[in-house]
């Protein structure tokens, strides 16, 4: 599955302000709702292979055992119009491999499912079940109907209309003009959204690619654009939209890299991930203008029953990975407004972006799966000023969560795209410049010394819940290459 070069991954949907969200959530308490879960079934011309999110992924779906499938979802949102969606699912063929967790993702406005781009591996290997659920209308139109407009003639979701009163979120970014009237045309257009999510994920409980198969747990996870969608559910949907018995649609929430407001407390796990890059500069929101300035999505970690909480923030790590191929080349950037400014004779950030993504995921899951409690992990240092990062000797960030390669580098690796006079730029991709031999030489005199070096430090954060030791392999073999 390849991903346009023209790909967006911070679209309007990313852009959508949090501003207000918490203030509103805390003002006004909406009544609970019964979800009526949507009627899943399998499209007529099952012979059409199935649409899948664009993109490169690291596993082969057939032998690892799973398969692809696509359902239609069909309901009514909550201001009473009728919708038919598309969920695209990615199953073990086997059910008794299945773990009993089903990995719900919205579909990303740039035609893509970022968290599954990023965490294939572990979901294939831990036997979850995904499913990525088209909710935004605009979404749908520009990516999954123009795919093949015959075979999904009758999916639509339909927008606000002058009688749906006020959208949950509606409030636009900080900075007016352009963006603000770009947002709210995405929010009115994409009103159905956290109903879709809600209905979509009360069904996959019993019916539909898992029914008979036993879940337990249904996890709602978003990056970016998903990001805000998820963002947008948890403040205005997940409190009052709920299943029979009340009991909240999904048992997990993994929003990540979208800086919002704080969360508050809610009665399900929340580990929410943040990279170096999707807040590097405090006076400035994220790359285009999404999110909010300031950094203020930052909070105290909890246990409380009422608020368990995990903030991640990976230091060093762009918004987007980029350690493997087509994203390796800097010529993928040129065309993608978002990226920021990357230079053809760029070397792209190496870090292991993807892996520390699985990690984090199964955190989450281990803590509403088995009740399995995270670990706290520090926050990334600011510098003097309080508006960048603080960085250490080598110019990488200091504190976050770290990698292997942050805590025994070879090179200085920077989160966003730098500007031309070399100051912190804004972007969704980072690059990385490569100590020089004599550097090398100095800091670990031999290969031999900087491998068994690297090798402690991993065995470390194994041992500590920073890595997988699944992803280990492939880390210990980038260390033994290195020459100097």
């Amino acid at each position: 599955m390849k991903m346009s070069r023209r790909t967006l991954l911070a679209t309007t949907g990313a852009a959508i302000s949090c501003e207000t969200l918490a203030a509103r959530a805390a003002s006004a308490k909406p009544q609970r709702k019964t979800v009526t879960p949507s009627r899943l079934a399998r499209p007529s011309a099952v012979d059409v292979k199935p649409f899948m999110p664009r993109g490169q992924y690291r596993v082969n779906v057939a032998e690892a055992g799973y398969v692809e499938e696509e359902w239609f979802a069909s309901g009514t949102d909550d201001t009473g119009q009728d919708y038919v969606t598309l969920i695209s699912v990615m199953r073990p063929k086997d059910a008794a491999r299945f773990s009993g967790v089903v990995l719900v993702e919205p579909f990303h406005g740039a035609g893509i499912a970022p968290i599954c781009l990023y965490t294939s591996p572990y979901i294939t290997r831990s036997g979850h079940g995904w499913a990525c659920v088209v909710s935004q209308k605009t979404a749908l139109e520009a990516h999954v109907q123009k795919s093949n407009p015959e075979h999904y003639a009758s999916l639509n979701i339909q927008p606000a209309t002058a009688s749906s009163g006020p959208v949950p979120g509606a409030a636009p970014p900080a900075s007016n003009g352009p963006i603000a009237a770009r947002v709210a045309a995405s929010e009115r257009a994409n009103q159905a959204s956290n109903a879709i999510l809600a209905q979509t994920g009360a069904a996959l409980r019993t019916s539909g690619p898992f029914e008979g198969w036993n879940v337990r747990k249904v996890i709602l996870m978003g990056h970016s654009g998903t990001g805000y969608v998820c963002t947008n559910y948890i403040a205005n949907a997940h409190g009052t939209h709920r299943l029979a018995g009340g009991a909240p649609v999904f048992d997990g929430l993994f929003p990540s890299g979208y800086p919002g407001e704080a969360f508050g407390p809610r009665d399900v796990p929340l580990l929410q991930v943040m990279c170096d890059g999707d807040a590097p500069d405090a006076t400035t929101a994220m790359a285009g203008g999404f999110g909010v300035a300031g950094r203020r999505y930052r909070r105290r970690d909890s246990d409380a029953p009422d608020d368990r909480y995990r903030l991640y923030e990976i230091a060093g790590m762009p918004h987007m990975g980029t350690r493997y191929p087509p994203y390796t080349d800097p010529r993928h950037w040129q065309s993608m407004e978002t990226a920021g400014r990357v230079p053809l004779d760029s070397t792209m950030n190496s870090l292991p972006h993807h892996e520390m993504f699985e990690m984090a995921l199964a955190h989450l899951v281990d803590w509403v799966n088995v009740s399995r409690v995270p670990p706290r992990a520090p926050r990334m240092q600011l510098d003097q000023a309080g508006r960048y990062f603080a960085k250490d000797a080598h110019g990488n960030t200091v504190g976050g969560i770290r990698c292997v390669q942050m805590d025994v580098p070879r090179a200085t690796y920077y989160a966003c795209p730098r500007k031309e006079d070399g100051s912190a730029g804004v972007g969704t991709v980072g690059t990385e410049v490569q100590f020089e031999v004599a550097k090398m030489r100095r800091l670990y005199g031999t290969p031999a010394n900087y491998q068994r070096q690297f090798n402690e430090r991993l065995d470390r954060l194994i041992s500590q819940g920073w890595f997988l030791k699944e992803n280990a392999e492939a880390m210990r073999a980038e260390a033994k290459a290195q020459q100097f």
